[in-house]
């Protein structure tokens, strides 16, 4: 694992500031910086950067931390790859690969990628050469994505021992399984292979093409491990992503070839799914690089299902869909081919909305078949859940087909309100507010920690903040929080990140009424305990104790920060 002392270097000496600004403008406010949240949908900036205390934080979707958290969420990268990242911009020498809970996948694949390009470059690749010329494949305008091919008579297994790696290591990695007889037996053969990678540019898995359509299944992809889940990655999104941004549009394809056809002539901004149909988890994926999303699928019936399938996904991860129609016999290959690129962009670029596209893919001939049409699209808005789309979709319905928005939101299973839960305020709990206090002013952390002690907060993830500041003297907020304390977490940035003028004296205040207030509970269940039992003389002192701490109290402030409040 990378050393502790190293992550804490590294993010001490990050400009946090400087790095979110290499990916959208900051705005200086105060002391702090503000900008449109990345990771939500909105109109006004709830986005805020603090330099002083390196973290950000958005008011609206509550998601904060520090430098290496931002690069996580941003980049869709983990945690290795985030802190390496840093310490690269700062000229600080880390490896990271110890810290890979999956090193043995990762190396495994790496090897496995170069053995099929290898092959692919070699007279025993001649096959897949051939392949990829008939499909008008040019793979040197396509080197970042590390084609390759599996012949026939295999080879993975030798090159692998050559190379030290172990039959175990490929298995784990799914590219060999284990026939009755014990022998090894490699997942691809015969196949043009698709390195799939990671948002860190890691190979987690391939797809591989049948050369020979008489071999099934024509696509192959390899099984899911614990570095390889289908629905969670696209293919193309690795070297698509900085394309995607700079647009702020993704071009969804269906397939390998639609995507390295278009790709290899300029359009890059694309990603495809996994020879499956989009997920819940590949929508919000798409949505954390562009905000407009331009379904590109096959002409045919399947492709238009697909595109209907995927139109829902899109829309309620909060981006702008719309959908490229193409020829009835046509895929984005073919097209691109046959037609040129000059005429695939004017399609692109002809793109209607998911209204027009619907409208006019269903074709409705009589009254009744529009009904079942109108039906199915709010069946597909009534799913938002974000209220302000909800009633931009709602409307815009209205004016596409016209009908009136009431008659619509009637039709909504006989609701006429929003589909959405109102959004409650959260309220902080006094223990909540004041260790966020603490933490916001540890450098009085000396005089803070002669009053407090552990027992002195009864929240356990609060406990355990303070406890952690007790024993280090610093902390780490995500460091120190579980993911059962994420409410907690999401709190504590928020009342840092809004930086309450306090005074120090003012914390103590409060920090002093807090202890007296825990006293004094734990003297009121001793004068219980004394009288249940009968016991005069324990009575007495426990009364005289509580007397004592009630004039003690009347001269500190009351509630001097406000512990008690609502976001």
């Amino acid at each position: 694992m990378i050393e502790q002392e190293k992550i804490e270097e590294i993010k001490r000496q990050t400009d946090i500031v400087d790095l979110i600004s290499q990916y959208f403008p900051l705005k200086k406010l105060g002391k702090n910086y503000r900008a449109l949240c990345p990771f939500h949908s909105e109109k006004t900036p709830s986005f805020y950067v603090s330099p002083e205390k390196g973290i950000f934080y958005c008011f609206g979707c509550k998601k904060g931390g520090n430098a290496i958290n931002f690069l996580m969420e941003y980049e869709k990268m983990d945690f290795p790859t985030a802190v390496k990242s840093l310490a690269k911009r700062l000229g600080i020498e880390i490896e990271t690969t110890k810290g890979l809970k999956y090193k043995e996948i990762y190396e495994a694949n790496e090897i496995a990628c170069q053995f099929y390009a290898l092959c692919l470059t070699k007279t025993i690749g001649k096959r897949g050469q051939n392949y990829l010329v008939d499909r008008k494949i040019d793979i040197e305008k396509l080197q970042d994505f590390r084609l390759g091919y599996a012949p026939s008579s295999g080879g993975l297994v030798t090159y692998a021992r050559q190379k030290g790696l172990s039959k175990q290591s490929l298995s784990k990695a799914g590219l060999i399984s284990q026939s009755t007889s014990s022998r090894s037996l490699e997942v691809f053969r015969d196949r043009l292979i698709f390195p799939i990678l990671n948002l860190s540019g890691r190979i987690i898995g391939f797809g591989g093409r049948s050369i020979d359509d008489q071999h099934k299944p024509k696509y192959l992809n390899s099984p899911e491990t614990p570095t390889f889940k289908k629905g969670d990655i696209l293919y193309g999104l690795y070297q698509a992503k900085k394309a995607m941004r700079t647009k702020n549009e993704a071009i969804l394809v269906e397939g390998y070839f639609d995507l390295l056809s278009l790709f290899q002539r300029g359009i890059n901004n694309l990603c495809a799914p996994l020879g499956t149909s989009l997920t819940e988890r590949q929508a919000m994926l798409i949505s954390r690089f562009a905000k407009k999303v331009n379904i590109l699928f096959d002409g045919d019936l399947s492709g238009m299902k697909a595109a209907l399938r995927a139109i829902g996904l899109l829309i309620n991860v909060q981006v702008d869909v719309f959908v490229t129609s193409l020829p009835e016999d046509s895929d984005p290959d073919r097209f691109v081919n046959e037609s040129g690129v000059d005429e695939l962009k004017e399609a692109i670029e002809s793109a209607v909305d998911f209204f027009h596209f619907y409208k006019k893919m269903s074709k409705p001939e009589t009254v009744e078949q529009e009904v079942v049409l109108i039906k199915d699209l709010i069946q597909i808005i009534g799913n938002i859940n974000d209220p302000i789309r909800f009633d931009r979709y709602l409307k815009y319905a209205s004016h596409v087909f016209d009908i009136p928005v009431e008659t619509i939101k009637n039709t909504m299973d006989g609701r006429t309100e929003f589909p959405h839960k109102p959004v409650r305020q959260t309220r902080i709990m006094p223990e909540e507010k004041l260790i966020a206090m603490i933490l916001n002013m540890r450098e009085h952390f000396a005089e803070f920690k002669s009053i407090l002690v552990p027992e002195d907060f009864t929240v356990p993830g609060v406990r355990r903040l303070y406890r952690q500041l007790l024993d280090r003297g610093d902390i780490d907020i995500d460091d120190a929080l579980t993911s059962a304390d994420e409410d907690l977490r999401q709190k504590v940035y928020s009342i840092i990140m809004r930086g309450e003028s306090v005074t120090k004296e003012a914390l103590l205040e409060s920090i002093k009424r807090h202890k007296s207030s825990v006293e004094e509970t734990r003297i009121r269940t001793k004068i219980s305990e004394a009288r249940t039992k009968g016991d005069d003389v324990a009575l007495t002192k426990y009364q005289k104790e509580h007397e004592a701490l009630k004039q003690k109290m009347l001269h500190i402030k009351k509630d001097p920060v406000a512990l008690d409040r609502e976001l």
